[in-house]
């Protein structure tokens, strides 16, 4: 004789659960797709800032704030 479940569920509360996953894991694939994009720009902006202004052939890298 096979043992009872512990906690019987309705296929109603299955399926809310199921649901319930599936907006998790569609949540958690919205923030990649953010966080993703958040650290292009930043890589972005740094190859930016390296690239600006630096005479070619310069091996010291320096950082000048003019008024």
């Amino acid at each position: 004789m096979a043992a009872p479940a512990a906690y019987p569920t309705t296929r109603a509360t299955r399926r809310r659960r199921a649901a319930r996953v599936r907006a998790g894991i569609a949540f958690v694939g919205h923030a990649g797709s953010f966080v993703t994009l958040a650290a292009m720009l930043v890589l972005a902006a740094t190859a930016g800032a390296l690239a600006d202004g630096i005479p070619p052939g310069d091996s010291a890298l320096t950082a000048t704030y003019e008024r």
